[in-house]
């Protein structure tokens, strides 16, 4: 009960805003972490649909909305997932053997590939996609921040490891825990099809819900795909990287599911 708790600790201290946990990172202290991480995607749900209740009777326009809406996730979450995405895209731009692009993950730098990426991305995702998208699917889409951390989790608890990371303390040494853990972030995944489902059927258009999961699927696809030819395995920041993939590709589908004339 104590790893489990101490687990919260220092899953909220890495990937999220919270102060830092003094506690080591040890097996005995992050066995539990993969569960925990999609809570943390549950809070930025909670805020998001909040914003989404408020920012029609505080803005005129839909330009602030689009780039709260964005950026609030990206700060909620310490940047971390981002630092793991800007790793991932220096090493496969480099366009190296998978040893050298292991080596690359490791490394504090980013190149200007990384760099233009980011901004392409946040610049599509904050005035491209938030600015279009109703109000009915921003509750839908809310849930891609779970969604995303749960199939992170379980790509990390089923794959192969191309090399240690900081996550390699996170995979329990017995493979009961491990097969719960992989079970409870399938369960997070069930309840936010449910919940879903029932909203965009509130709005008449359950195809919002159907492409949604189905970014969602195709990311999780292009991640394993992606990791596996460039790394031979997954990593603490492969999995940052298709965190942040899959919130892109979710919200794009969807708008894609509301604009459709079908």
């Amino acid at each position: 009960m104590k790893s489990f708790f101490r687990s919260c600790l220092v899953a909220f201290s890495e990937y999220s805003i919270s102060p830092k946990s003094s506690l080591e990172r040890k097996k005995e202290n992050c066995d539990w972490v993969l569960v925990w991480l999609p809570i943390i995607g549950l809070i930025i749900t909670v805020i998001i649909n909040r914003w989404a209740v408020l920012y029609p009777y505080m803005c005129d326009f839909q330009i602030l909305p689009a780039i709260v809406g964005a950026v609030v996730p990206v700060v909620l979450s310490g940047g971390y997932h981002l630092k793991g995405f800007f790793k991932t895209v220096d090493a496969i731009s480099s366009h190296k053997s998978k040893e050298e692009k292991i080596r690359i993950l490791s490394t504090d730098y980013h190149g200007g590939y990384a760099a233009i990426t980011v901004c392409s991305c946040l610049l599509l995702f904050a005035i491209g996609i938030w600015s279009e998208m109703p109000i009915d699917g921003i509750f839908v889409i809310a849930f891609s921040y779970i969604i995303s951390r749960s199939l992170a989790g379980i790509s990390l608890l089923t794959m192969k490891h191309a090399t240690k990371s900081k996550a390699t303390a996170y995979i329990p040494d017995s493979k009961a825990v491990r097969i719960v853990q992989v079970l409870t972030n399938i369960g997070y995944i069930i309840v936010c099809i449910v919940l879903m489902y029932d909203i965009a059927l509130s709005f008449n258009k359950p195809r919002v819900c159907y492409f949604s999961l189905l970014g969602a699927f195709l990311a999780f696809v292009y991640y394993c795909f992606t990791a596996k030819k460039n790394f031979g395995g997954v990593s603490e920041e492969t999995a940052n990287y298709f965190i942040v993939v899959c919130e892109v590709v979710i919200p794009v589908l969807a708008l894609v599911a509301f604009k459709s004339p079908i």
